[in-house]
């Protein structure tokens, strides 16, 4: 095959499907990253899911699922079989540009009644000589002298399979009506659940339907040919029977998703059943006449099963949709708050703030202050907590708005969950600053949570005090909080909408708190149990490894996760994301440590770029005040290395100032400045940056080593190298050995294997 797109057309019945697999199997040879066969259901608005369960892929948050489906398939040149377009041709053309234009090496080869009309598709007719007759049907055409392939091309298909259908009696026609509603494969049980009919007397008249091959056996389940179904449905519809049968699907789907639901509290084996019947489960849902209990139950159900499935954009759209036909207002709060969990785990905080806002004006129209308060609550909560969810940043007197209504709302009810809530807003509001919370009242929040026993509440009750603790230069404090988080971690249930931020944000933070006490061993295992998440955006997973791994001195790591980083974030469409500008500098640092200069450069004026958009935190700049000395410090411009870092002459005390997590790397590196430079007052300086030792390990190394440098102290050197060496940073301890008597040899020798010239010998 040397065409990227190929489309076998044909009439229903002309064999497309078995001239697809076959030509696919036949030709698999050509395509080492695999060949995957998706089978695309009649309901548009799910063929990228019906790829995605091919593929064994899941949606992640900020990475769309089309994304997650190009990350599968570029690994090679490989085949994707999108069978069955004609539900949405236009859906299906989509779908496949946006593939083949992540996926180079990707082939695709359609199944279609006409060509997609795309740019270099190349059709091929299904042709009797091509294929065998797919319709066993053709088995009783042919007794009559008929050919099937004639009677398809002369559209008298119908007429063959009205002939078959009058055949059948009475109980084996109803059979075949009512199993036509089914999208795709079914079971001997979900044929009598439809037809209302004991099991075996089903079974019998399933084979006798297989028998005249008017459906199929395959995998353990039933398939109706497309042209059969199609001609079913007519029949079921003028009978007059399709509102019966639509009741009885619904009652079906019902109580078959409850049972998923169950299996998933349960742990148990759930998702290939689901991925089985899971068109059947929406169409059930589309068709939906209005609100009532049974119609939520089962939307309900839906969305918690996708969410789980990780569809999380179509998860939102059914939790709402459950709200829509929800009995009551308090029903419908509570489906629009699910909707703003899943939005949250999306990292979407726009829709978030939105749904809850309107969660708490249907709690109110219900009656129900307590879920009005914690709905409006939490919306000060997202607002303060998650800025970088956000395009535009929720202005502060807006969310004092939003949590003078909670107060007033909550003045009613007294319960713990509620005041949980109030507590968290309370804290992360009190400070007008974005990710800053205030510390007392931190532990206020942590003690109500704690009090519900409500481990997602505690997780994030835990965040809101090593935050605060971080943002009072509390470094070491703050990696305390975000071990037990850490602990916590495991015991959240991860169907849960409600987790699904505290998974993400536990996984975001928890590397940076390691980072910010200086902790890399530390930061290092927490970013690889974020690369190990399926609830993590490749780029969101990437970034977490290329700090750590550079101040670790493991360069060649730190490039690799760095380039996949920076390949996956453009693939996504360069979502907002400031944070993750100090990534950026780091592997551009790393090139600066090896003289790099052209390569140093360019990542520079790219995190340059991206710390000029989005949320201003103050956190790339405590990175660059870190970074940009460093890397003048390595070239031997220590005078250079004092203008680009902290004044430490000037700055406020420690334990006055605002902090980032960066900030102990920036006050150690600026006092080493400060004493390579010869400036007078360098004594001083070490001495205002003291209390960054305390909090950072890194921080405390460097220290020691700048001690050493103004006092010619060998034993303040030799603990800088230990240092160094507990926290596996291996080209600062290199830099040290430099200073050390008879140590230079082994100093050359790890220069070599870092790839890096050796600095000054001062330095």
């Amino acid at each position: 095959m040397t065409h990227q797109l190929v489309t076998v057309t044909g009439p229903p019945g002309a064999g497309k499907t078995r001239l697809a697999v076959a030509g696919a199997r036949h030709a698999a040879a050509e395509f080492p990253a695999g060949v995957r066969i998706a089978e695309l259901g009649p309901l548009p608005g799910t063929f990228a899911q019906a790829v995605a369960t091919a593929l064994d892929v899941t949606e992640r948050p900020a990475e769309p699922l089309a994304e997650a489906l190009c990350t599968a398939l570029r690994q090679g040149r490989s085949l994707l079989v999108l069978d069955h377009c004609d539900a949405s041709p236009a859906e299906a053309a989509s779908l496949a540009t946006l593939l083949l234009a992540g996926c180079p090496e990707l082939v695709i080869l359609f199944t279609a009644e006409n060509p997609l009309g795309l740019e270099g598709e190349r059709v091929i007719e299904a042709h009797r000589d091509e294929s065998p007759v797919p319709l066993a049907v053709a088995l009783l055409a042919a007794r009559k002298g008929a050919d099937i392939f004639a009677a398809t091309r002369s559209g008298a298909l119908s007429d063959v399979l009205g002939a078959t259908y009058g055949l059948l009696p009475v109980a084996e026609q109803r059979l075949l009506r009512a199993i036509s509603l089914f999208c795709r494969g079914f079971d001997t049980e979900m044929a009598a659940a439809l037809t209302a009919v004991p099991v075996h007397e089903a079974s019998v008249g399933l084979d006798h339907l297989a028998a005249l091959e008017l459906l199929a056996e395959r995998d353990g389940r039933w398939w109706l040919p497309r042209p059969v179904r199609e001609f079913g449905l007519t029949r079921l519809t003028d009978s007059g029977e399709m509102a019966e049968a639509v009741a009885r699907r619904q009652e079906w789907a019902t109580a078959t998703a409850a049972e998923l639901v169950g299996l998933v509290e349960e742990g148990k084996p759930w998702r290939a059943r689901f991925d089985r019947i899971a068109d059947d489960l929406r169409a059930a849902v589309r068709a939906i006449p209005g609100p009532g209990p049974l119609a939520h139950t089962l939307a309900r159900a839906l969305a918690e099963l996708l969410y789980a499935r990780q569809f999380l954009v179509e998860a939102r759209a059914t939790f709402e949709q459950a709200a829509a036909v929800a009995p009551g207002e308090r029903t419908a709060a509570a489906d629009l708050r699910t909707a703003a969990d899943v939005a949250m785990t999306e990292h979407r905080g726009e829709p978030a703030l939105a749904l809850l806002v309107e969660a708490a004006r249907r709690s109110r129209l219900g009656g129900d202050p307590a879920g009005q308060a914690i709905a409006l609550a939490y919306a000060v909560c997202v607002g303060n907590r998650f800025p970088a969810t956000f395009t535009d940043l929720v202005p502060h007197e807006r969310l004092c708005e939003l949590m003078a209504e909670a107060e007033q709302a909550a003045a009613v009810t007294a319960d713990p969950l509620t005041e949980a809530y109030l507590a968290a807003a309370r804290a992360w509001n009190a400070t007008g600053l974005k990710t800053t919370p205030d510390l007392a009242l931190t532990k206020v929040a942590l003690d109500a949570a704690r009090a519900t026993g409500e481990a997602v509440l505690v997780s994030g009750a835990l965040d809101a005090v090593s935050s605060a603790d971080g943002s009072a230069g509390r470094f070491a404090d703050a990696y305390r909080a975000c071990d037990e988080r850490l602990r916590l971690f495991d015991r959240l249930p991860r169907h849960d909408p409600r987790i699904g931020v505290e998974i993400v944000d536990t996984l975001h933070v928890v590397p940076l708190v390691a980072i910010s006490a200086g902790e890399l061993p530390g930061a290092i295992r927490a970013a690889e149990r974020s690369w190990e998440d399926e609830l993590r955006g490749e780029y969101m997973r990437a970034s977490k490894f290329v700090v750590p791994l550079m101040l670790s001195g493991r360069f060649d790591e730190a490039g690799k996760y760095a380039g996949i980083m920076w390949d996956a974030w453009n693939r996504v469409g360069r979502p907002s994301a400031r944070w993750m500008a100090p990534a950026v500098h780091a592997a551009g640092l790393v090139h600066g440590l090896r003289a790099r200069q052209a390569e140093y450069d360019d990542w520079l004026a790219r995190a340059h770029t991206m710390s000029e958009a989005g949320v201003h935190s103050g956190l790339y700049e405590s990175f660059a005040a870190f970074a940009l000395p460093r890397e003048a410090l390595q070239r031997g411009a220590y005078r250079e290395a004092v203008s680009a870092a902290v004044n430490l002459s000037t700055a406020p005390a420690w334990d006055q100032s605002p902090h980032q997590f960066y900030d102990a790397y920036a006050w150690a590196v600026a006092a080493e400045a400060a004493v390579l430079a010869g400036l007078p007052d360098g004594p001083a300086w070490l001495t205002a940056a003291a209390p960054a030792g305390r909090e950072n390990a890194w921080a405390a190394a460097c220290l020691a080593r700048a001690h050493g440098r103004l006092h010619r102290d060998t034993a303040a050197l030799r603990d800088a190298v230990e240092r160094w060496e507990r926290i596996g940073a291996r080209h600062e301890r290199a830099c040290t050995l430099l200073l050390l008597p008879g140590a230079r040899t082994e100093a050359e020798s790890e220069f070599d294997a870092l790839g890096c010239p050796l600095p000054p010998a001062s330095l």
